[in-house]
């Protein structure tokens, strides 16, 4: 190594000119530059006189800086030198060396220089990988784990320079004290002692180094270069002593040296640990605890170069050599100080005398020119070091009220602000116990040392492809030993201190967190998080129902209109997945590309302000059908993709699918949106897509096929939102009325026959999988703090009758607590009364109903077919009863006549049924997802009489040419032709009139069937039982169970059942009729129809009549709700080839949700629940 050493000393002593030749060179192409501008100029128009004046004493600054910087040796080599040879080596090596003997000593001298090593090992592959500026280590961490690693451990090294610098005045106080001290002084005695005095001298050291670090980084240079002079000469004295000095004893000292003498090497050579040594600070016995302690600070200085970046000229080729060249002169010159010292002074001597060194040199003088150089270097180096860190760290911004330190001279940028302020402080730090301010210096640079290590130990591992440094001297084991090991040091020392220095680094990473703005420099844990996320996205299975969440889509057009639902569906995801889709219709690929580039910043910048934890996926198409396939299939990566699919409702008034950059920027309501508060710092503003033109607009035929790819095609579960612009999120209104978050998971069941031959049935299947979705999602959003402080959870439910309220109210129950969902449970009866829609169309009753509800009603199905042949059923039946009444009111129905009602309604039965049934195959409504059921749930009758026959009457249709090829006696019917019924009526004292005329009941004619895009209806049946699977397996494990479903009946003597057919026990049937035609009066639920109304339920009517009855049953509801679930009617597959099936199904969820809170239709193609642990 000596060999090395000396062949590097002329390297490192030719750095200057190498450096002054390279210089010359840059001088001379910038003044062919300055040619090449005056001979440029004269064929243009000539420059100014200052223009050119300007450039020229730019030049000439430019020129003067550089000569100015420090090369390897002086800016690098020196200071780490000065810095790491300590004032410890003459005050305390006596002493260690007498209690932990060479062995000891030497063993603790090497994991000190171990740390040191690996460090500078770290400290040139962080340096070596790119352009280093000023700020030393703050410089090379914060660019390399962040900001907050970085200004944290930045300004903890800044303290401890601060106090280190402190600590050396002191220091050097001490050393003048005890030889030239009044009262203590060995050499002479002249310097004042006391305390005053001593802070007296203490600042003026403090002040003549200020002074030189004013001057500048050539003065600077220059007093280093002399002062290592004299440390080196100091130093090797030592050795140079023992060679030619006599062996001697001093009784007085109690000292004895005996020269270079093998008995004494080998009784100073095991550690002997004794109590109340001179120089020993402690009551007990030493340890080597406390030894490491005291030995470590003494190896810690080789930041020194490091912080000199900022005035070297080549600090990436500086900063390695100079520092490991340092360290290993250092570890030479410490290794020859204590052998020499132990073959050279007895055990006895160690213990007693505390300046041994200086005692037994050939002169005094020149060692205490070496505590001299090393003390006044040390706070010299302090306080610029400490002062260039403060500096980029102020110009960094990290903490507010820094900015005054950022500035420079305009010359040399000398800092001379943070010099000062520096100065300020060490004067502060002069009134501490020197111990104590020891302790924490150490555990600043050990701290330092950690993470820089840290630094390139993640660098390393993370793989980065830009992270190639020159210096390739280590690897990822050695800077993790280097972190370990340095921690460890930390605790070991002195774990109070460690403590107290991590409690402090913590603090200040939270402050400069959430104070610091955010900076472009990039940092490790980027590379880190990508490695990781790649490794466990490719380890991510597809998702398994127990472990469900929301991974939602939501298809977005702008931020300002938007910024409700947005929000409201990041707190809908419950932790998971949540991706912006949004879809530019444009026919030009190459145009577009720049607006999706501007889109997608504005996006991003729109994410980080408003805090949603959201990706966007932005995509071009040329149209919105094929832009929204492209979105849904390409979204999230691996096994994370979104499982819920959510699109606003359909406009007419406003179908434009883009972003609007011609609409003002609206200020969003929420408290936590300040940050995009009106201001010209707007960051969103500035991003606007100002040159895109607005897309055309989505007709409705464009929006029944995306829901049809994404409910049949991609088979996503699916959520329509409506009104969400103007739900109230919780925290922005605390007034808000809103308290409740309310499910009406509705019941959409498709009828299925199976046609086996001779035997048929029905069956009636229910959409289990979107009950439980509508529950999940509402349980979901109950979770987010915010709606659990301000909304309760409520499950609503309907049923017809009276009868079937407690019944259902028990299923729902069980099967919440089933789902262990926590919510309160309201069960409706239709038929009690109080909804005038359902009296109007079920009943038929007029009587006591408002009439804007009545207006409301026939506004809405004036232009169905099979509501105008019901009306004018009902108009001829109570004309035919006023024709039949008796003057005694009462009267009798002849079976004749009964036969022809019940013939008529059975016509009227058909035209209802047929308005809102569609096939598409034999015996599979429209719409039904048929692919979960089993054989086994498909029953058959063994009544062979009993057919399906009157669904195969019922034709198919989806436009209005369906029907082109029907004979022409299959137009609608009249009001001629409108069946007449024999159909008693109650008199004004109560009893039963009986009509005694009837008009002929005609044919069952097929009439023209209004036009219906829903597949499914909704029922007012009461849910199955719940039923949990016992074992387990690979399909679902709860589910409605399997049960009977309510069989179809005839028409019978005894009179015409409505369509809902009641299971016995759950509700009476309305009448029976004897054979000799009387009419039996049995109990019946309440709300049933009378005799008198046409024999309807909520079941039988087609899809927007039901929507009439539910949304007047939602409304009344709804006074305090937050947000609707619902479920979703959807679509007819194949309806959007047909414009008017498309208007008729946007305006069914228009009748469905007009006037309600925000609601969410939700339809489910998958499981989402389980019963498995």
């Amino acid at each position: 190594m000596s060999n090395s050493l000396s062949r590097s000393l002329p390297v490192l002593g030719n750095a200057r000119r190498t450096s002054n030749e390279d210089h010359h060179g840059v001088v001379r192409h910038r003044s062919r530059s300055v040619s090449r501008l005056q001979r440029t100029s004269l064929a243009g128009p000539l420059p100014t006189k200052l223009g050119f004046s300007d450039e020229r004493e730019k030049l000439a600054q430019d020129e003067g800086n550089e000569a100015q910087k420090l090369g390897s040796f002086s800016g690098v080599f020196v200071p780490t030198t000065l810095n790491v040879l300590s004032i410890l080596m003459f005050l305390r090596f006596g002493f260690l060396l007498g209690q932990s003997g060479v062995l000891g000593m030497m063993a603790m001298l090497i994991i000190s220089y171990a740390i040191d090593l690996i460090t500078a090992m770290s400290i040139s592959a962080i340096a070596t990988n790119g352009t280093v500026r000023g700020g030393g280590a703050y410089y090379l961490i914060s660019r390399s784990l962040g900001t907050e690693f970085g200004g944290s451990i930045g300004i903890v090294f800044y303290l401890g320079c601060v106090l280190n610098t402190g600590m050396n005045a002191v220091g050097l106080v001490d050393c003048f004290k005890q030889n030239f001290g009044v009262v203590s002084g060995s050499k002479s005695h002249f310097l004042y002692e006391g305390f005053w005095w001593e802070y007296l001298w203490a600042s003026i050291i403090l002040l003549l180094c200020t002074a030189i670090c004013l001057a500048g980084s050539s003065v600077f240079s220059r007093a280093s270069n002399g002062l290592l002079i004299v440390l080196l000469v100091s130093t090797f004295s030592i050795p140079l002593s023992a060679c030619i000095r006599q062996p001697f004893r001093n009784e007085r000292l109690g000292i004895e040296f005996t020269g270079f003498s093998s008995v004494s090497f080998f009784d100073n050579l095991y550690p002997r640990l004794t109590k109340g040594a001179a120089g020993s600070q402690i009551k007990r016995r030493e340890n080597f605890q406390d030894l490491f302690g005291i030995l470590f600070p003494a190896t810690s200085g080789i930041f020194a170069g490091t912080s000199m970046s900022g005035d070297l000229k080549n600090p990436s080729r500086s900063i390695p050599k100079g520092t490991l060249y340092g360290l290993a002169l250092t570890f030479s010159t410490y290794t020859i100080v204590i052998l020499t010292l132990a073959a050279s002074v007895t055990r006895e001597s160690l213990y007693r005398d505390v300046n041994i060194i200086q005692d037994t040199n050939m002169s005094g003088f020149l060692i205490v020119l070496g505590e001299f150089s090393t003390s006044f270097f040390s706070s010299l180096m302090g306080i610029i070091g400490a002062a260039k860190v403060l500096q980029a760290i102020s110009r960094d911004a990290l903490l507010p009220g820094l900015s005054i330190f950022a500035k420079g001279t305009k010359k040399n940028d000398d800092p001379i602000t943070s010099i000062l302020i520096t100065l300020a402080i060490a004067q502060i730090t002069i009134f501490f116990d020197i111990n104590q301010i020891a302790s924490f210096v150490s555990m600043a640079y050990l701290m330092t040392f950690l993470v820089t290590n840290l630094a390139c130990f993640l660098l390393k591992i993370g793989s980065a492809p830009n992270f190639r440094p020159s210096f390739h001297y280590f690897n990822s084991t050695t800077a993790f030993v280097g972190t370990i090991i340095s921690g460890a040091s930390m605790f070991f020392t002195d774990g109070v201190y460690a403590t107290g220095c991590v409690c402090v680094l913590v603090t200040l990473f939270l402050l400069i967190h959430y104070m610091a703005p955010p900076k472009t420099w990039g940092d490790v844990s980027q590379s880190l998080i990508y490695h990781q996320v790649r490794k466990y996205l490719l380890r991510l299975r597809p998702e398994h129902v127990k472990f469900w969440r929301p991974q939602i889509l939501l298809f977005v057009n702008n931020f300002e209109s938007q910024y409700k639902m947005i929000h409201f569906c990041n707190s809908l995801k419950k932790g998971a997945l949540f991706v912006l889709g949004r879809v530019l219709v444009t026919d030009d690929f190459a145009t577009a590309v720049p607006v999706v580039r501007k889109e997608q910043t504005a996006w991003n910048k729109f994410i980080e302000f408003s805090k949603v934890k959201a990706f966007i996926n932005i995509t071009a198409a040329p149209n919105i059908e094929w832009g929204v396939r492209n979105v849904v299939l390409s979204s999230g990566l691996g096994g994370m993709r979104p499982n819920v699919v959510v699109i606003d409702q359909f406009r007419k008034d406003n179908s434009d699918a883009s972003l609007d950059p011609g609409l003002p920027l609206v200020r969003p309501t929420r408290r936590t949106s300040s940050n995009l508060s009106d201001g010209e710092g707007d960051p969103l503003r500035k991003t606007r897509t100002d040159s895109f033109e607005r897309d055309p607009p989505m007709n409705v035929q464009s929006y029944l096929t995306v829901l049809e790819d994404l409910l049949f095609q991609l088979r996503m579960n699916v959520a329509v939102a409506r009104g969400f612009e103007n739900i109230e999120l919780p925290g922005t209104n605390d007034e808000s009325p809103a308290k409740f978050i309310d499910l009406w998971p509705i019941q959409m069941s498709g009828e299925i026959s199976s046609d086996g031959g001779r035997k048929c049935t029905n069956y009636l299947t229910t959409n289990f999988d979107t009950y439980t979705l509508i529950l999940q999602l509402g349980c979901i959003l109950n979770t987010v703090p915010s709606w659990k402080r301000s909304c309760r959870l409520r499950v609503a439910v309907f049923v017809e009758y009276e009868t079937d309220v407690e019944e259902e109210r028990r299923r729902v129950m069980t099967l919440l607590e089933k789902l262990r969902i926590c919510a309160e449970v309201l069960v409706f009866w239709l038929a009690s009364g109080d909804l005038q829609t359902y009296r109007i169309i079920v009943n038929g009753d007029r009587n006591n109903v408002d009439k804007v509800v009545l207006d409301a009603v026939e506004q809405v199905l004036e232009e169905e077919d099979w509501w105008n042949e019901l009306g004018r059923y009902r108009t001829t039946s109570r004309s035919s009863r006023s024709q039949r009444q008796t003057p005694t009111g009462s009267g009798s129905t002849t079976p004749r006549e009964g036969g022809r009602r019940r013939a008529g309604l059975e016509g009227l039965k058909r035209v209802i049924e047929s308005s809102r049934r569609r096939s598409i195959g034999p015996g599979v409504s429209l719409g039904m997802q048929t692919h979960r059921l089993l054989d086994s749930m498909v029953e058959y009758n063994s009544d062979g009489n009993e057919s399906s026959s009157e669904e195969s009457d019922i034709d198919s249709y989806l436009s209005e040419n369906e029907n082109e090829n029907e004979p022409e006696g299959n137009d609608p019917m009249t009001a001629s032709d409108v069946p007449t019924i024999n159909q008693p009526e109650e008199t004004t004292e109560g009893t039963t009139a009986a009509a005694t005329t009837a008009t002929p009941s005609p044919r069952v004619m097929f009439m023209k069937k209004g036009r219906v895009a829903s597949s499914a209806k909704f029922s007012s049946a009461p849910i199955p039982t719940t039923k949990v699977v016992s074992e387990e397996g690979t399909g679902p494990s709860i589910m409605f169970a399997d049960s009977s479903p309510p069989r179809r009946g005839s028409a019978t003597a005894a009179g015409l059942e409505s369509i809902y057919n009641r299971n016995s026990g759950t509700a009476s049937q309305p009448a029976v009729t004897s054979a000799e035609g009387d009419t039996e009066n049995q109990p019946r639920a309440s709300g049933y129809p009378s005799q008198a109304a046409v024999p309807l339920s909520f079941n039988d009517l087609p899809g927007r009549a039901q929507h009439l009855i539910l949304n007047e049953l939602i409304k009344s509801q709804s006074k305090d709700t937050a947000v609707v679930f619902t479920t979703l009617p959807t679509p007819v597959e194949g309806v959007s080839h047909d414009k008017a099936s498309c208007e008729a199904y946007v305006n069914d969820l228009e009748v469905l949700c007009d006037g309600l809170p925000p609601c969410l239709l939700v339809h489910s193609n998958s499981v989402t629940v389980t019963m498995n642990l």
